[in-house]
């Protein structure tokens, strides 16, 4: 993307405000984010610039062209659990169409989690908490990852930073749900480890994933498996698993 059609597309997303911040960072350095109260939200959003901060608010928020909606009237969750959170797009999403659901908001990585917090602390019914979502307790390594021009992080070998990693379970337990009626997942590519043994799949009523055979084949089918009883729906990027 050149510069006249990168600043078009942040005049498109942002209005003036969101070129004359892209501008400044380029030039002097300054600001390094832009805060930005989404269209009938209530509270602001704060995005990083130069990152996929700004992919993510377009893609949930303004275009909504990650589609999580499951599209059935009488769907109102109780519990939702956003597993790969990023900065809180989706769960903001949720808070607003959903207000009496209890959203769990798992995110890895520390600056991801950070932001996370500081976009959703309004919201009573999130809760941020800092692990990657795996098939066993414990710790994993965060490397980058090549599924965003602007920054993605994965599971890997040679990752050079540790982080905690926890199991569904461990998880649901943490966190006193025993059901979940939406499960979102965006974890590039760990989907792979984390449903290859999937018991408490049982507990869930809809999945809206991320598939990332383009990053670690067999992602697919390895869900698909798990999810048999499920119908599925392709929508863009997302795969909806319904019961």
């Amino acid at each position: 993307m050149g510069i006249r059609e990168g600043l078009q597309w942040y005049y498109r997303l942002c209005g003036a405000r969101g070129v004359c911040a892209v501008a400044s960072s380029r030039l002097f350095g300054t600001p390094r984010e832009l805060t930005i109260t989404p269209p009938g939200a209530d509270y602001p959003v704060h995005l990083r610039l130069n990152t996929s901060d700004f992919c993510a608010y377009k893609d949930v928020l303004i275009c909504q062209e990650k589609q999580y909606d499951v599209g059935a009237m009488d769907f109102n969750p109780r519990t939702i659990v956003d597993a790969g959170a990023h900065i809180g797009m989706a769960s903001i999403l949720f808070a607003r169409k959903y207000p009496a659901a209890k959203i769990i908001a798992i995110e890895p990585e520390p600056k991801n989690f950070a932001a996370l917090v500081r976009n959703t602390f309004r919201y009573s019914t999130i809760t941020p908490i800092q692990a990657a979502l795996w098939k066993e307790d414990g710790e994993v390594a965060l490397g980058t990852s090549d599924a965003h021009p602007k920054g993605a992080f994965q599971v890997a070998e040679n990752g050079g930073e540790r982080v905690r990693a926890i199991t569904m379970r461990t998880l649901m337990s943490e966190t006193g749900i025993d059901s979940i009626d939406l499960l979102k997942v965006d974890i590039e590519g760990a989907e792979k480890e984390v449903f290859e043994t999937c018991a408490w799949i049982k507990n869930v009523r809809v999945i809206a994933i991320e598939l990332h055979d383009r990053i670690k084949p067999g992602c697919r089918s390895v869900v698909e498996a798990a999810a048999a009883d499920f119908r599925s729906d392709q929508r863009g990027e997302v795969t909806l698993f319904m019961r």
